[in-house]
């Protein structure tokens, strides 16, 4: 079967068979295994086989486009990252010169949680010489070069497992990860689509093992999402206007996420939203609408949660791709203004929009032609070979990959300056997981529901579940009845950290240790203890500090409160 499609692809290009193919790095070619389910739910017919052409220079000019339009939009949107969480939003009349505005003139680009993980997924495949990468190749990059302070939510959570041992995808199920419907792997892995142009099952593929480390369900959908639409940027039709193109792109991203999902229910509420709205300026107008059904109400199963819940910054990312109509400026404006984690919507679609224009339309689209190509990576990541990096050799390196990437895993080749890739004929299909209710519930450290004698809890902390973490210190004691069937306890661990005694219901489970030196930073959202076979009904937990001025904390609680 290789035999025969190399020799029709040799027709096709009415060139020499052996000089339209490119042998690739054996090193490569061992790291792409065993394909996992993802590839099972697109499906596929070996009848008809057609074949993209990409040129490698012209993608490598998208690849700039994609750093720096993410870098463009996620400053631009940092400023108003959370700062609007609720009623009364910002609006279109907040943002212009002397206000909020476009950033444009960073030099260098700071690093950030937006962009910095997928440039280490990037450095990762380089130095692994795998597009695949596995669990243990991700836990090392993590703990070599991804850590505090500059990191948060599930992305933390994930982390903390790693660090003692745990290694993706158990570091994203909701029993292990509470933070596993957080909007983290919704910013760090959308370079997996554009790693393989054309081919969103193969995107879904490499990109899988990436967003199972910190996401599970409706936040994993969230992700893979974004994973298909920067993948169908280089299959587009290009006599299409920018709006029907991003438009056609969410409409085939919206085919892998399962009815059932919350994430379906928001991308088909705000798509009718923005097509039954008459003023498509007005988009404060179906944004505010997403608020009273999604944030204020329980809706399809959706619990708003914290201002970086996956389901509403998902919804306040189609909101401003739907009314940025395809236009790089509009779009990003929006997302700034929209509310909630700001930041990492418009650094999604300034990423996909700039992977769409490319740098040089992307300039043009500014009237600027000096943009800094610059990326400090080392403002937010540790260890990196390369410190301080720059757009155009990081989408050379990109390139490298994606030539692999077509060899081995596409089957494609490469003639002249050309990948020539098989697209072979297939729909998206939605995930093939039925219905689940995740039935874990978060009580934070600041719940009212608490009594505390010696704790104080400081509610400024970024790095903690919730923003807030209690600590205390020589015989601190802490109490709190719950209804329920199952708990677990999560705590910051670190090198001064003392132990607490575990008492559930009047029986002792035992001393527990917070001392942790895998971090001068120290760990948060650490598993300390749990229960999981509670009698249905009311509990009282108590957590009492040793005797020493160590250090003592508490996090938050997960339980199960249904039978």
């Amino acid at each position: 079967m290789k035999i025969l499609q190399i020799f029709v692809l040799g027709i096709l290009l009415s060139l020499p068979l052996t000089s339209s193919l490119v042998i690739p790095n054996q090193n490569w070619s061992n790291s792409f295994h065993k394909r996992n389910t993802v590839a099972a739910e697109i499906s596929t017919s070996q009848d008809s086989i057609n074949f993209l052409r990409i040129n490698r220079t012209e993608y490598k000019d998208r690849l700039q486009g994609f750093w720096l339009g993410s870098c463009i939009a996620n400053w631009t949107g940092l400023p108003t990252e959370n700062r609007r969480t609720d009623f009364p939003f910002f609006t279109d009349k907040d943002f212009g010169p002397g206000k909020y505005d476009y950033v444009l003139n960073e030099d260098p680009w700071g690093a950030d949680d937006d962009t910095d993980i997928e440039y280490v997924y990037q450095s990762a495949i380089e130095k692994y010489n795998n597009y695949m990468l596995t669990g243990d190749q991700i836990s090392e990059a993590w703990q070599e070069h991804i850590g505090l302070p500059l990191l948060w939510v599930s992305n933390l959570a994930a982390l903390g497992q790693m660090q003692n041992g745990a290694l993706p995808p158990a570091t994203s199920l909701p029993e292990n990860n509470p933070m596993w419907d957080m909007i983290d792997a919704q910013l760090t892995t959308e370079i997996f689509g554009a790693l393989a142009p054309g081919r969103p099952d193969i995107a879904l593929e490499i990109g899988n093992l990436p967003v199972r480390t910190t996401a599970y369900l409706h936040s994993e959908w969230a992700a893979e999402f974004y994973i298909i639409m920067y993948s169908l940027v280089s299959t587009v039709d290009t006599s299409l206007s920018r709006k029907e193109q991003v438009m056609w792109m969410a409409d085939q991203a919206r085919k892998r996420v399962p009815d059932w999902s919350y994430i379906a229910d928001m991308y088909d509420y705000v798509k009718n939203a923005y097509f039954a709205n008459p003023d498509k300026d007005n988009w404060e107008k179906t944004r505010d609408e997403v608020v009273r059904r999604y944030q204020k109400t329980v809706t399809s199963g959706y619990h708003y949660k914290y201002p970086w819940d996956a389901g509403i910054n998902f919804a306040a990312s189609i909101i401003s791709l739907f009314y940025g109509e395809g236009d790089y400026k509009r779009t990003i404006r929006i997302g700034s203004m929209c509310g909630w984690d700001s930041d990492n919507p418009t650094a999604t679609w300034g990423g996909l929009l700039g992977l769409l224009y490319g740098q040089k339309e992307l300039e043009r689209h500014f009237d600027k032609y000096d943009f800094s190509e610059n990326y400090n990576i080392e403002r937010t990541r540790y260890n990196m070979p390369i410190p301080l990096d720059n757009f155009r050799d990081m989408s050379e390196r990109g390139i490298r990959i994606i030539d692999a990437i077509v060899l081995e895993a596409m089957g494609g080749s490469i003639n002249k300056d050309d990948w020539i890739i098989p697209i072979v004929n297939s729909t998206i299909t939605s995930s093939s997981v039925g219905e689940i209710e995740v039935p874990w519930i978060t009580i934070e450290d600041n719940d009212p529901r608490w009594l505390y004698k010696g704790f104080e809890t400081d509610r400024v902390n970024w790095n903690a579940s919730g923003a807030s973490l209690t600590k205390g210190y020589k015989d601190c004691l802490a109490k709190i009845t719950f209804t329920g069937t199952a708990l677990q306890y999560y705590a910051y661990r670190s090198p001064k950290g003392g132990s607490v005694t575990i008492h559930l219901d009047g029986k002792s489970y035992g001393s527990f240790s917070l001392e942790n030196h895998a971090s001068t930073l120290g760990q948060y959202y650490v598993k300390i203890f749990e229960k999981l076979d509670l009698a249905s009904g009311p509990h009282t937990l108590s957590i009492q500090g040793d005797s020493y001025e160590t250090e003592k904390s508490i996090d938050m609680l997960s339980i199960i409160n249904k039978n």
